[in-house]
C-alpha cells in the first residue's frame, strides 16, 4: 500500500521534464496537502488524489498553460508547451481504448493545423515570388515592348510589396493559431482526466 513519503517520491520522479523550482512548488505544495489533512487521513488523500501519474500529468498540463500565458509567445515556447501537454495525455493513467482515442485525436488536430500552416506559407512565398519573376520579366522584355515591360514591372513591384506586407501579420497569424492549438489541447486534456485537480 501506497504512503506520502512513496507517493510523494513517485510524483517528483514524474516531474522530471519540469523545472526544478517548478517540482518543488509542486511538491511544497502536496507535502503542505498531507500536513493539513493529518497523518490518519494519509489513505483517503491519496485515493482523493489518484496515482502520481495522475497527479503529475495535470501538473504538467497546467504549467505548460501557466507558463504559455505569463512569458512571450515565442515559437520555441509554444512547441515546448505542446509537447508537455501531449506528454501529460500520453503518460496520464488512462485506459487503452481511451489513451488510443486522444492520440488518435492529438494527431488528427496536428496534421489538420500543420497543413493549414503550410498552405498560407506556401501562398504568401508564392505571391512573393510571382511578384520577383514578374519584375524580371519586366527587365527582360524592356527593350522590346517598353509598355508591357512597365506594365509586368509596375505588377512585380506591387504585389512583391504585398507578399513583404503579409509576412509579419502571417507570423502574428501563425503564432496565434499555435497558442490556440495549446489551449485547446489543455482543454482536451481535462476533458479527458475528468477529475480536475484543484489548488495548485
Amino acid at each position: 500500500m501506497m504512503n506520502r513519503a512513496s507517493f510523494l517520491k513517485k510524483l517528483r520522479g514524474k516531474l522530471q521534464r519540469l523545472p526544478a523550482h517548478e517540482i518543488d512548488a509542486a511538491l511544497a505544495y502536496y507535502e503542505e496537502y498531507f500536513d493539513e489533512a493529518g497523518e490518519e487521513n494519509e489513505q483517503r488523500v491519496i485515493q482523493q488524489l489518484g496515482s502520481p501519474s495522475h497527479v503529475a500529468s495535470q501538473i504538467m498540463a497546467d504549467y505548460a498553460l501557466k507558463d504559455l500565458e505569463a512569458t512571450s509567445t515565442s515559437t520555441k515556447k509554444n512547441m515546448s508547451a505542446i509537447w508537455l501537454i501531449i506528454l501529460a495525455i500520453i503518460s496520464a493513467p488512462l485506459s487503452l481504448p481511451l489513451l488510443v482515442v486522444a492520440i488518435a485525436l492529438i494527431f488528427s488536430f496536428g496534421a489538420v493545423i500543420f497543413s493549414f500552416i503550410i498552405a498560407i506559407i506556401a501562398t504568401i512565398l508564392g505571391i512573393f515570388f510571382g511578384g520577383i519573376v514578374a519584375l524580371i520579366s519586366g527587365f527582360f522584355i524592356l527593350a522590346q515592348d517598353w509598355a508591357t515591360a512597365l506594365l509586368f514591372m509596375g505588377v512585380g513591384f506591387i504585389v512583391t510589396g504585398l507578399g513583404i506586407l503579409l509576412f509579419p501579420i502571417v507570423a502574428r497569424l501563425i503564432k496565434t493559431i499555435v497558442v490556440v492549438c495549446v489551449e485547446a489541447l489543455g482543454k482536451l486534456f481535462h476533458k479527458i482526466m475528468k477529475k480536475p485537480k484543484e489548488g495548485y
